[in-house]
């Protein structure tokens, strides 16, 4: 079926498809029924025409051959509905494609509802194992490990550091995570804290304009950041060296990433983390406090001496910092198995396209 023959909804489709993050249809058309809750048909179909590179309103009328009077009005409520992004630049305000995640879902925040939540639900299972996202490299998500509970000997990069990425921004935001509301809407309603996703940029008051992100300080940012760390949330942010714009305090019960490793035996193959759990013998009285924090089944006790399973752990620490012995300790993983992050989002983007086999080079 050619483009033109397409609807709006699956030229949209197929776009974010082309976007290297991907947008994994299927059989039953759960990716559709997504793209219907949030978008009406003529924003689809302008959506299926943007570009990842964001435009002025007059190169867009230009390249699209639309009217100019009135797209400005449609950019902006599309913008203020999460369907697109914006960015005041010294050439004008400019306006482009998100990747569906990260980016569109997450921008749904202030609309979700009960109908969205199920439909999300639905697609998660039905796309289950066919999701280019997880299933190719590199990996989307980085664990950010604690830091107090590194081997003081080992050298930690500015990427490995959740406080360093902090520190390095110019402003910053926090607000609710939407895998938590979608699970409440579901009626499955998290034990941890909602309010704890952080957000950053090397603009100044990146956030102001934003409906449903909290502008905050840095400090701020580190207190939140303190208490996700202290209620056993998992530091997670996107796997590259610089440029970081976000940092999700996860869990498996709600995160959508998280809660697909658990279904898996290998959760570590599927998320970058340089660091495995070390067990002092020693140290180690048996209590089990770890293994109530581990929220990836790594840890047993199986002889009164803590075990990690390394398959399952993923490094992050959270276990350890709970130890009341300190017989816990992160350390670097096997030569062999630690790897280097892309440098650049962009870099991220080059390698997720060739490893998908997708050319997004007409979305640039």
């Amino acid at each position: 079926m050619t483009e033109t023959m397409l609807d709006p909804y699956e030229r949209l489709a197929e776009t974010l498809n082309r976007i290297p993050n991907g947008f994994t249809p299927t059989e039953e058309g759960t990716h559709l029924k997504l793209l219907r809750w949030i978008f009406t048909e003529e924003e689809a179909d302008l959506a299926s025409k943007m570009k990842l590179i964001a435009e002025t309103v007059e190169e867009l009328s230009s390249r699209l051959n639309l009217p100019l009077e009135g797209l400005k009005e449609k950019l902006e409520t599309m913008v203020s509905k999460g369907q697109i992004h914006v960015m005041n630049t010294s050439t004008g305000r400019r306006y482009g494609l998100m990747p569906y995640a990260v980016g569109i879902y997450e921008e749904q925040l202030g609309r979700m509802d009960k109908e969205f939540a199920e439909i999300t639900e639905e697609h998660l299972q039905k796309s289950a194992g066919k999701d280019e996202l997880f299933e190719t490299e590199p990996s989307i998500f980085r664990v950010v490990p604690i830091k107090q509970v590194i081997d003081p000997e080992l050298e930690i990069f500015p990427y490995e550091s959740a406080e360093e990425i902090i520190s390095n921004a110019k402003s910053w935001g926090v607000r609710d995570c939407i895998c938590k509301e979608q699970q409440e809407l579901l009626g499955k309603p998290c034990k941890y804290p909602k309010t704890v996703c952080l957000l950053f940029s090397s603009r100044e008051d990146a956030f102001i304009e934003s409906k449903i992100t909290q502008t905050i300080t840095k400090e701020q940012a580190l207190e939140y950041l303190r208490e996700a760390k202290e209620a056993g949330l998992i530091h997670c942010t996107m796997n590259i060296k610089s440029g970081h714009y976000y940092i999700c305090n996860c869990c498996t019960c709600c995160c959508g990433v998280l809660r697909g490793l658990t279904q898996r035996n290998q959760p570590r193959a599927f998320v970058k983390s340089n660091f495995i759990m070390k067990v002092d013998e020693e140290l180690c009285t048996g209590c089990e406090t770890c293994v109530d924090r581990c929220q990836f089944d790594a840890l047993k006790v199986p002889d009164g001496i803590c075990e990690v399973d390394h398959e399952r752990c993923v490094g992050c620490g959270v276990c350890a910092i709970s130890c009341p012995e300190e017989a816990l300790t992160l350390v670097s993983k096997d030569s062999t198995q630690t790897e280097e992050p892309p440098d650049t989002l962009k870099d991220w983007m080059t390698q997720k396209a060739m490893s998908r086999q997708v050319d997004p080079s007409d979305l640039l």
